[in-house]
């Protein structure tokens, strides 16, 4: 059997790691909640100026609208849906500078008429922050029947939104019929 001493010293070594782990875990949480409040700060200059860029710097054919005013406008007031990303940069592509800093874009999603569309536009980079003019770097585009393709330029979007759906039925002339005599 134990003794007193041994139950207590048990108990106390038990106490002490409850508390350091617990201690551990509000340290940790704590760091979490500062990197991304600083994050969140860092995001939000690219966002709001991605959002405030005229839509005719991103392609001459677009009148001088700002770009929320042109997504909204498209997207028929659908909520839009803005992100700070690495533009998804495929592998094997090279980065813009030597150190390897990723290019940085602002994704802007949004569904129209179950057709989801994302354009992006880049603003700088991860480690270096926004510079430079923004610029389109892609507008994609998945239609209702799952397809996903590209758009070569941003005032190719409204056209592609307004198309009809392939394979969906066209209205058919009304039937003519006999009249009787």
């Amino acid at each position: 059997m134990a003794t007193d001493a041994e139950l207590a010293r048990a108990v106390s070594d038990t106490d002490m790691r409850r508390t350091a782990f617990t201690f551990l875990v509000l340290v940790l949480v704590g760091c979490l909640r500062t990197q991304a409040q600083e994050a969140k700060k860092k995001e939000e200059p690219a966002i709001q100026r991605s959002k405030t860029v005229l839509a005719s710097s991103l392609d001459t054919t677009l009148p001088k609208v700002s770009l929320e005013f042109f997504l909204k406008y498209e997207s028929g007031g659908a909520a839009i849906e803005w992100q700070v990303t690495d533009c998804n940069e495929p592998a094997g592509r090279p980065t813009k500078d030597r150190e390897g800093d990723k290019p940085m874009c602002v994704e802007a999603d949004f569904q129209k008429d179950q057709t989801a569309v994302t354009v992006m536009v880049s603003v700088g980079t991860l480690q270096k922050g926004l510079s430079g003019a923004p610029s389109l770097f892609s507008v994609t585009v998945n239609d209702p029947a799952g397809r996903v393709h590209s758009l070569g330029r941003l005032g190719d979007l409204p056209k592609e939104l307004h198309r009809p759906t392939r394979g969906m039925p066209r209205d058919l002339p009304m039937p003519t019929t006999a009249s009787s005599a």
